[in-house]
């Protein structure tokens, strides 16, 4: 992949992590720390299934060689 591609999909995660933030600040008392709580839930929410995904797939290539 070129550097543009990684760019573009790194954007739209990015903004696709926002959206889901505001949409659930949205639905609670708004204010910074209720969207920086929030985006804090999110991104170990998404965050704690990929690395964990990633640790299995690292062991797994790493043990059929």
């Amino acid at each position: 992949m070129r550097g543009i591609e990684v760019f573009l999909v790194v954007l739209l995660v990015v903004i696709g992590i926002l959206c889901l933030t505001m949409s659930g600040t949205l639905m609670l008392e708004t204010g910074m720390t209720v969207f920086l709580t929030t985006f804090f839930q999110v991104c170990l929410w998404m965050g704690i299934p990929l690395i964990l995904t990633g640790i299995i797939y690292w062991r797994y290539t790493r043990k059929r060689r």
